[in-house]
């Protein structure tokens, strides 16, 4: 698989996430063998890999497979939906439960006059409020972020969608339709990848070994992989700032390039037997990923490439102990013991669980001489891969194993310092931050100035900060005792950016191209209607389902806008966001990509505040200072306003098209054209150059069979 990885980021939010500061590093050339990525939501562990004998390996770097078998839950079957995956050709799927709509080249402005009409009376400026019904089409689950995951009560105990989520749900409708910006809401960070034993056609794998220093040399006539450029060392937290520290062994040999730890095979302790330099290992299994008292089984694989299988050892942990050790022959590890028993000292590192792998490390003692300060916007990219691989790295032991250590601890670390660049991590083949950061590949025009979104939802800025003119309440549920579905357990993990296939803009029979490259950024991501729920495979580790308490489908909930001193044309884009279009349908809440939270929006109203009814001193005190109003005619102000500005039907324009396609509820594309990729199928391996087509083509294409 060649770019979708579940340790790697998760998604930008609803859009692409939060801002974070840019981190300007030097280029370099790099390169490595196959990709540690995997697949996105609903996922099993495979961890399957390569890696033989002699090499090398790399920890956590296990899999989850995505078994979507597209099962309907009860009283929501129709024919579409119940086409199974398993009767097409699954070799040449490529889909996902999402899509993206691209962004508008060019960003209408507002003018900085027209931002600076908030807290002011004027009669061109309308303040009232609409209300709407949402009907939930398909079971809808919004999480109260409890223990429990029961649905959203509001402070009446009352079942409710939150102002908040109806919020960003309107505000995301009104970037696209408003031909507004993104620019506040992708994080600028550098992703980062690991490309461990990648297929030969990866873009990034001669990169990833040339960083490395993945080679192989003659040590004493025997041919061995090295990786020429990694270090071990130390990491320090010192007041929130992050050095590495070297250790007392600069190197090992010129052969081996800056290669200053060593590394040790469970087969040659196994081989050792009862040596009593090796006796540590006995009394301490749990370092040992396989069951030592049971030999390795040969075994040859079609390339001719021989493997030796062991028993895995369920007791096996990431971690790392003080040791003591011997070396003979410069590289030959031939005591390891408790502190203080052997000459040299050190600490024995074994790292993530993988299949095949063998190896564990000693890296050196720490020395206070050389250290090296972290840059600060590499530190923050880490933090923020981290967080989002958290879950997926409870299943390597727990999400302690791969933090960046507390205030005043050291841990064991491995690093590569080239070309201006430093990378670090806690395994020899480590993650590498990519050349370029996410927003380097944000390319509208415009996109730092006001525009309708900032007018109406307010924003930050260094300078200035404007308030919101709209405020959203709770949708409230209408029936007193809803109808409940039986709870669920679904894998919620968020498409990412790391899958550069989808993400990124590609040419057909081109070069892939990554976060390596000149790349553009393809859009926003939006998750497609479903006409059922489809369920996952069994989820057999715990750890990554997340509880489903829906409630049925049919279920209404009423809301309410209020809005303050908005021009006719953003009272228009306002209603627009909320009416569409018809057979319009949104997704709400959690687990989107399973067909929950599909819904109609109806009965929009809008009541416009009366100045003179309510301000004028000649008239009589008036209790309602309401007048009802159309909406339509707000909706056609603002399209025919906005189509004049971009000297087209703005209805005609790519985004507004693309987006109203995935949300128009009469023409959802086949359930298994939009499930995520099987990696038991190997999908993402058989995917070739291929990505997600453009929503337009996936729906000609199913108009054309129905």
């Amino acid at each position: 698989m060649d770019d979708l990885d579940l340790s790697e980021l998760q998604g930008w939010g609803n859009i692409l996430g939060k801002k974070s500061e840019e981190n300007k590093g030097t280029k370099k050339t790099y390169g490595n063998k196959k990709s540690s990525e995997s697949g996105n939501n609903g996922n099993k562990q495979s961890g399957k890999t390569g890696n033989h004998e002699n090499k090398q390996f790399n920890g956590g770097g296990n899999k989850y497979s995505n078994r979507n078998v597209n099962k309907q839950s009860s009283g929501n079957i129709n024919k579409r939906s119940n086409r199974n995956a398993n009767n097409r050709d699954v070799s040449s799927y490529v889909g996902a439960p999402y899509n993206f709509v691209p962004f508008s080249k060019k960003v209408v402005p507002v003018s900085d006059k027209d931002m600076l009409v908030r807290g002011i009376i004027d009669d061109e400026l309308l303040s009232g409020e609409i209300t709407y019904s949402v009907k939930a089409e398909t079971p809808i689950f919004i999480d109260d972020g409890r223990d429990n995951h029961e649905f959203y009560r509001n402070v009446y105990d009352e079942y409710a969608i939150p102002g908040s989520t109806v919020r960003g749900l309107f505000r995301a409708h009104a970037q696209i339709l408003g031909v507004s910006g993104f620019n506040e809401d992708i994080e600028d960070y550098r992703l980062m990848y690991r490309k461990v034993g990648a297929r030969s056609d990866d873009p990034d794998r001669d990169r990833y070994n040339e960083v490395l220093g993945n080679r192989q040399v003659l040590i004493q006539q025997k041919p061995i992989s090295v990786l020429k450029h990694v270090r071990g060392g130390y990491i320090k937290n010192e007041g929130g700032k992050y050095y590495l520290y070297p250790t007392g062994v600069k190197q090992i040999c010129s052969a081996m390039g800056e290669m200053n730890y060593y590394v040790l095979s469970e087969r040659h302790i196994q081989a050792r037997g009862d040596d009593p330099g090796f006796a540590y290992f006995k009394k301490h299994k749990e370092i040992l990923q396989h069951d030592l008292s049971k030999e390795f089984k040969k075994e040859w694989d079609r390339s001719g490439r021989l493997h030796y299988k062991g028993t895995p050892n369920p007791d096996y942990v990431q971690r790392y102990y003080k040791v003591s050790y011997e070396v003979k022959n410069l590289r030959n590890i031939v005591a390891v013991g408790e502190p203080g028993k052997y000459k040299k000292e050190g600490y024995l590192v074994f790292t993530g669980k993988m299949n095949e792998k063998k190896a564990i490390y000693i890296i050196p003692e720490m020395v206070e001489e050389g250290r090296i300060q972290i840059p600060e916007a590499d530190v923050k990219a880490y933090l923020i891969d981290f967080k989002k691989k958290e879950t997926t790295l409870r299943t390597f032991g727990g999400a302690d194993k791969f933090a960046l250590p507390k205030e005043g601890q050291t841990r064991p670390v491995f690093y590569i310092e080239l070309e201006g660049r430093l990378y670090f991590g806690y395994t020899p083949r480590l993650r590498l931050f990519y050349d370029h950061t996410i927003k380097e590949g944000y390319k509208q025009e415009n996109a730092d100035g006001f525009d309708m979104v900032k007018s109406m939802f307010g924003c930050t800025g260094d300078k200035e900060s404007f308030k919101s003119k709209v405020s959203f309440s709770d949708a409230v549920l209408q029936t007193g005792n809803p109808k409940k579905e039986e709870g669920a357990k679904v894998v919620l993990g968020e498409p990412k950016p790391s899958s550069y296939r989808d993400y990124l803009e590609q040419s057909k029979g081109k070069d892939i191209v990554t976060y390596n490259h000149d790349f553009t950024l393809r859009g926003v991501k939006q998750y497609w209607l479903r006409d059922a729920i489809v369920q996952g495979g069994d989820i057999k580790n715990k750890n990554v389902g997340s509880e489903i308490n829906a409630l049925s489908a049919g279920n209404i909930f009423h809301g309410k806008i209020r809005f303050q001193n908005l021009t006719k044309e953003e009272l228009g884009l306002l209603l627009w966001c909320v009416r569409l279009e018809k057979n319009s349908q949104v997704n709400i809440g959690k687990a989107k990509a399973y067909g929950y939270g599909r819904c109609s929006i109806s009965d929009v109203s809008l009541q416009i505040l009366n100045h003179k009814k309510a301000y004028g001193l000649s008239a009589a005190l008036d209790l309602s200072p309401f007048d009802k109003a159309d909406v339509n005619e707000y909706i056609n102000t603002y399209q025919k306003a906005m189509s004049e500005k971009l000297h087209r039907d703005i209805t005609a324009t790519e985004p507004v098209k693309t987006f109203f396609m995935m949300k128009d509820a009469t023409i959802m594309p086949d359930a298994d054209r939009i499930r995520y990729m099987s990696i038991d199928a190997k999908e993402y391996q058989k995917r070739g150059k291929n990505s997600l087509q453009k929503p337009g083509e996936l729906v000609k294409r199913n108009r054309s069979e129905t």
